[in-house]
């Protein structure tokens, strides 16, 4: 089997690979408009989006997800360029046909690839004290919108180790970037009491995370994870067991989004209610590890994988249309 003959290969070479996976896209997320048609009722920092209609939820879904792809196409995450990523990423959203009426899950994983886009952009220079600041920043402010961005701040300070940009100065500078939101809104409400108002979203969704309750293992949910582990599973044995990318800030970076996706998988788990919520983060990690696997090599074996993995993605748009 050569490169230009299998499946895989045209996939990773051919130069209409990002218009035909934006093309079906478009129909997937067509599909999801009829075949999904109700919206849960969604609440996010005292809004309660449940009267909001499901064409415009879809609508607001996919510009979400389209932001997300332009931050994730600016990453810096491969030694070739892959033109492809983003197209694969707004596949596999459109075919998470369950998640696309959702607009808290949406919302919330652009916010994810924001922080992760400036976290990214925190190497080592003479100034990183203020890209440091400002990331984390983001991060306490997402974290006060929705306070489930709080199980980030561990994977935050093990990034900062991981590049080797850990020191008292740069730690105290994301420290004090993170608690910047909350000592503005606490020192609001401190001098105008009134205000507590805007608090109570806060308060009340912030004891959730101190319960731990194993999600309900839905054939929907099953899926997914047998899915990722499918793709997280075979990149970190490929990445260890190989020497690309060869460059070590790319090398620290993979290492990072694989964590990321780990640790976030075990989290959907431990808190039921947010499996969903977790998947839409996971999403952009997930393309990037694909992408990885697929440019990697060209075997038999390799091929025969990439059509199990896009199998498994046809099978999460059936089980999206199968659990309503």
């Amino acid at each position: 089997m050569t490169y230009n003959n299998s499946l895989q290969g045209r996939f990773v070479s051919g130069k209409h690979t990002p218009v035909i996976l934006l093309l079906l896209s478009l129909v997937a997320w067509g599909v999801g408009v009829f075949a999904v048609p109700v919206v849960p009722v969604q609440k996010w920092a005292g809004f309660d989006f449940c009267q909001v209609g499901s064409l415009l939820a879809n609508v607001v879904s996919l510009a979400c997800c389209v932001l997300s792809a332009f931050m994730l196409s600016s990453l810096y995450l491969s030694e070739r360029r892959i033109h492809w990523l983003t197209a694969l990423y707004i596949w596999i959203v459109s075919l998470s046909l369950f998640a696309h009426g959702n607009m808290v899950w949406a919302v919330s994983a652009l916010l994810f690839m924001v922080l992760l886009t400036m976290l990214f952009m925190c190497q080592p220079a003479s100034r990183i004290e203020g890209s440091l600041f400002a990331a984390f920043s983001v991060l306490g402010l997402a974290s006060l919108l929705l306070p489930q961005f709080l199980l980030l701040l561990p994977l935050g300070v093990v990034y900062m180790l991981s590049v080797n940009i850990m020191s008292l100065k740069r730690f105290m500078a994301a420290l004090l970037g993170f608690a910047a939101p909350f000592w503005l809104v606490y020192g609001t409400v401190y001098v105008y009491p009134a205000a507590e108002i805007i608090l109570h979203p806060f308060n009340e969704a912030i004891g959730g995370l101190l319960t731990l309750s194993v999600a309900e293992p839905r054939p929907i949910r099953l899926l997914l994870t047998l899915m990722e582990l499918g793709i997280i599973l075979p990149a970190i044995v490929l990445f260890v067991g190989s020497s690309v990318p060869g460059k070590p800030l790319l090398r620290r970076r993979l290492s990072f989004v694989m964590l990321t996706s780990v640790w976030l998988l075990i989290l959907s788990w431990l808190y039921a209610g947010n499996f969903e919520l977790f998947y839409m983060w996971r999403t952009p990690l997930i393309a990037i590890m694909a992408s990885y696997l697929f440019t990697l090599k060209v075997t038999k074996v390799a091929n025969i994988y990439f059509v199990f993995i896009n199998i498994l993605w046809l099978a999460v748009a059936a089980f999206s249309i199968w659990q309503i």
